[in-house]
Order: C-alpha cells, then structure tokens, then sequence
C-alpha cells in the first residue's frame, strides 16, 4: 500500500519524493546552464535533464490543482491572484538581480523561470472550462493550442503565452488524472504494467546512452522541449515536437517506475518546492551578474567543471529548502485575497 508521509498530514510520499526528484533536476539545469555550451559532460546531463522534467512536473501540479477548489467546486480565484502575484515578485527581483532596466517590455518578457509561476496562474484559470469540457475534449483542445503556439513566434516570453500553452496538455492531463490512478500503476501487480514500466526504463536509458555517445543526437528536436520556440522548418519542428513529448512521456514513465513510495530525504525537498524554485535561481542569478564564478575556466573542464557544478546544485538546494523561504511563499499563495471566493479545500 502506498505510504503517506507523516511529515504533511495526507501528503502522498509517491509524489513529494517525484518533485523532489524533479526540483533537483531544476536546479541542475538551471545552476549548470551558464557553462552547458562548453562543457560537454555538462551538456549532455543538460539535455537529459530538459527532455523530461518540465513536462511532468507540470504533470504532477496538475495533478493535485483538481484539490484547490473552493466552495462551489470551481477553482478559487485566489490561487489564482497568488501565483500571478508571485509570478510578478519574482520577475522583478530576476531584473534587479541581472541589472536589467525595468521597463515594461523587459517586465513582460518571461523568458526565465517567473514563467511557471505566471502560467499556473493560466492553467488555474483554465482548469473549469477544461474540467467542463470532460478530458476526451479538453485534452483535444490543449493539444490542439499547443501545437498551434508554434506557428506564433512568442520567444520573446511576452507574458509566458508560448510556454503556457506549449505545456498545457501536460496540466490537462494531471488535471484529468486520479491521483489514485497514478498510485495503482505504480504498485500494480499486472505482469502487463510491470513489463511496461520496465521497457519505459530501458528505452529511457537507451535514450540518455544515445546523448552520451553523440553530442548531436537531440538536435534535431531539442529546441522544441523549451516551449517557447516556433517552427522555423516545417514539417520537421512538428515531428520534433511530437518526438519531445513522447519522450517526456517515456522517462516519466521510467521516473514512476524507479522513485520509491516510501517517505526519503527526496520527499521533504518535494514539500519545498516553491521556495527552492524561487530561491535558486535568485542564486544563480546573483552568482551570474554579481560574481565572477562562472569567469572561471575550470568549469569547462568535464570532470572538475561537472563536480563543482552538482556540488553548487547541492549547496543551493540545501540553503532554499529551509523552511522559512516556502512558509513565507506558501503565506502569499494560500492568502485569500477575495474572501468572499470561499474556502479552499485542500
């Protein structure tokens, strides 16, 4: 049976211990990407990395956003306020942080990690009319949306449109998935969901093997797994995109497989979440613009480069995941703004 984590009161050990997983992978990615065009041990993890992460993790918010529901059984508004609120914070601080002139162009182009925030915000306010439309319909139209942000050239991150839209399916499915369903294919005694698990795992270990040996073996898709990226060689990029998120799903699949259900070390990351997303790339960005530790040529190196880059990625998630950064983010997104939009459930 699946373990509940005695940590969070009704809290799925199965899924803190996947975002745990998951925001590790995010401060990697975004620690190591200063130096990932020089450094091709780091490129490689970089790209393996940037295959999958961002489509489940959009995946398991979907996932329990069907909790955040108020009275009437819509979505609370002030979900939704929260996460445009937080969104807007912490744009500004990137721009403070990076010397950027705040202006409203450089204001309103999402172009770094505030877009998350911004677009759970979208997805929230997306979430009754694709609850309405029932998941053969919904998933159909978030599809049809994403593919369709392609032909748009939104690189510029305007308000996060593209990469809102571009990862819509994988919210829409979280949102239409029982969490009940996720944990019954994970214990599933089925010699048939087993063995398919298990084929996930090594065609995923098939994939990461192809990177390592070929440097250039996601070129030809790679650019469409951001989210933000037109099509600029059809019909190629539509193939492309297709193949990322078929990928994505195939190393989800093999993530599921492989994270364990009981409570770990990895299941307290994932109730911190929120404050290690936005306090690590306040980090980065600090370290960036304000110090010269990415001037330094040892970073390239693939051996020391790579070593010192997972060591920062370690000591910047440990210093985020205090909890006193969540609580106070946490304070901002359960706030009820509009009193009178009921109380949320969970």
């Amino acid at each position: 049976m699946q373990q509940r984590d005695q940590a969070g009161a009704g809290r799925i050990a199965l899924f803190d211990n996947i975002k745990g997983l998951l925001i590790i992978l995010v401060v990697v990615g975004h620690v190591a990407h200063p130096v990932h065009n020089e450094n091709p041990a780091i490129s490689c993890l970089f790209d393996v990395i940037y295959l999958f992460h961002m489509p489940l993790f959009v995946f398991v918010s979907g996932l329990f956003a069907k909790h955040a529901k108020n009275e009437r059984g819509g979505v609370n508004p002030n979900r939704i306020i929260s996460f445009a609120l937080l969104a807007a914070l912490f744009q500004l601080a990137l721009l403070l942080i990076n010397e950027v002139d705040v202006t409203l162009e450089s204001f309103l182009q999402f172009t770094s990690a505030p877009w998350y925030l911004l677009a759970m915000a979208y997805w929230y306010a997306a979430a009754p009319l694709l609850a309405r439309l029932g998941w053969r319909r919904g998933m159909v139209l978030a599809l049809a949306l994403s593919y369709a942000s392609g032909f748009v050239d939104l690189s510029d991150g305007l308000l996060a449109i593209s990469r809102a839209l571009a990862f819509l399916p994988w919210f829409a499915a979280g949102l239409y998935c029982p969490v009940e369903s996720v944990v019954a294919l994970k214990e599933s005694r089925s010699r048939a969901v087993r063995a398919t698990l298990a084929v996930a795992v090594v065609v995923s270990a098939a994939v990461v093997l192809a990177r390592v040996l070929d440097a250039h073996a996601y070129d030809w898709f790679f650019q469409m797994v951001y989210g933000d990226n037109p099509y600029r060689a059809l019909p190629l990029d539509l193939l492309g995109k297709t193949v990322s998120d078929v990928l994505a799903l195939v190393l989800s699949a093999a993530v599921l497989r492989l994270v364990p259900s009981r409570p770990t070390r990895l299941a307290t990351l994932g109730r911190r979440t929120l404050g290690i997303y936005v306090g690590h790339r306040l980090v980065r960005a600090w370290l960036t613009f304000r110090t010269p530790l990415y001037e330094q040529p040892v970073l390239l190196d693939p051996l020391w480069g790579t070593l010192m880059i997972l060591a920062l990625s370690a000591a910047v998630t440990v210093v985020c995941a205090a909890p006193v950064l969540t609580d106070a983010l946490n304070r901002i997104l359960r706030h009820r703004w509009l009193p009178e939009a009921g109380r949320e459930r969970g």
